[in-house]
């Protein structure tokens, strides 16, 4: 590794977790992309990485969401738990499936949940209590933790407006409980992918130097935004990664 590496890793750990703190997500979506094409990793390696620093970023961040009062810890240890069953199914689909369709549906996926914030940003009463509550709840972590195993993220994408619109929660407290739920995924999705030699673990402190600076610093700013910017914010944030999914599941182009 040389001194331009740890440099390129370092900032993109801080691109990561500036949006990471931002918007409650492991900054997956921003490092993978970055590892790629700064750092020629592999697809799969760059996924796997990306999900070992998302565990920094949601500790880092994560700590001044709960410092504010913005972390639901119950359903934040629920989430996880499903997220932790999900997170390596996700990653073995990664290393057997071609990601053009699911590329495609997650697209789609991302565009209607980024409508439907849009449009009623001001959260409403939670759509479930009691014992349905804790099925969603572990049903989102599932989804979420497959989506983090499979594509490299956090699953904060899944779990903020999940806990938004199903839950009832305001933006910045779904994001202070979307970090606490990447403690499950982040771990059980890494060693997943390690047993698979694509975790590519000498990048990994450089990246989480970046990621520990820039993720808790930006929370801090979040706090006070006003809830109603900060949801319709995140819902454009949505748009960008359906817009980026949905062109990175196009066939490449037949050689000239």
């Amino acid at each position: 590794m040389t001194g331009r590496d740890r440099l390129v890793a370092s900032l993109a750990g801080a691109g990561a977790g500036f949006f990471g703190g931002l918007f409650g997500v492991g900054g997956g979506a921003i490092l993978v992309p970055l590892l790629t094409q700064a750092l020629a990793f592999t697809q799969h390696e760059a996924h796997a990485t990306s999900l070992a620093v998302t565990l920094f970023t949601a500790l880092s961040a994560g700590a001044v969401y709960a410092a504010h009062g913005n972390v639901a810890w119950s359903a934040g240890i629920v989430i996880g738990i499903g997220s932790a069953i999900g997170a390596p199914i996700g990653a073995r689909l990664a290393h057997r499936l071609s990601a053009r369709a699911l590329l495609r549906a997650f697209s789609v996926f991302l565009l209607v949940l980024a409508a439907r914030m849009f449009w009623a940003p001001a959260p409403g009463p939670p759509l479930v209590e009691g014992a349905a509550r804790i099925a969603v709840e572990l049903l989102l972590g599932l989804g979420a933790g497959v989506a983090a195993g499979f594509m490299g993220i956090g699953g904060g994408m899944v779990v903020v407006p999940g806990s938004v619109l199903l839950l009832g929660m305001s933006q910045q407290l779904a994001q202070g409980t979307s970090l606490l739920s990447i403690l499950g995924a982040a771990p059980s999705g890494t060693i997943a992918h390690a047993r698979r030699g694509a975790v590519r673990f000498a990048y990994v402190p450089w990246l989480a130097v970046g990621a520990v600076v820039a993720g808790p610093a930006v929370s801090w700013f979040v706090q006070r935004i006003p809830r109603v910017t900060l949801t319709r914010c995140f819902a454009v944030f949505l748009v960008a990664n359906a817009v980026y999914s949905a062109l990175r599941s196009r066939p490449p182009r037949p050689a000239s």
